[in-house]
């Protein structure tokens, strides 16, 4: 029995659960606001998608949670977290001095 109270996980609990309602909402918000109108459920349903395929990963993962193998657990998701924000980061640099034209594109039509 450990002498430390549950009560001490709780602000990385929070601040997840702060940071997948801040994220979920900005990236739904962009992704309805950059769409054409007649492709908006599709985007976004992309965009949630990209939510199944984390979870998916997760649960991969979770043959690694057993004792002995909790740090490849966490060390694996950890360099692929790395690995990914790199990409994330070399493949959106440009698009903040894009942001004002995409905003002010005139909206198309489909007939």
């Amino acid at each position: 029995v450990s002498p430390l109270n549950v009560w001490i996980q709780s602000g990385s609990y929070i601040l997840v659960a702060i940071s997948e309602i801040l994220a979920s909402i900005t990236g739904l918000e962009y992704a309805f606001t950059k769409a054409p109108r007649n492709m908006r459920s599709l985007v976004m349903s992309m965009f949630l998608f990209t939510n199944a395929v984390a979870a998916a990963i997760g649960e991969a993962f979770v043959s690694l949670s057993t004792d002995p193998l909790l740090v490849w657990n966490y060390g694996s998701v950890a360099v692929i977290c790395g690995i990914s924000g790199v990409m994330f980061r070399i493949l959106v640099r440009k698009l903040n001095s894009e942001e004002d034209r995409l905003n002010n594109m005139a909206e198309g039509r489909f007939d």
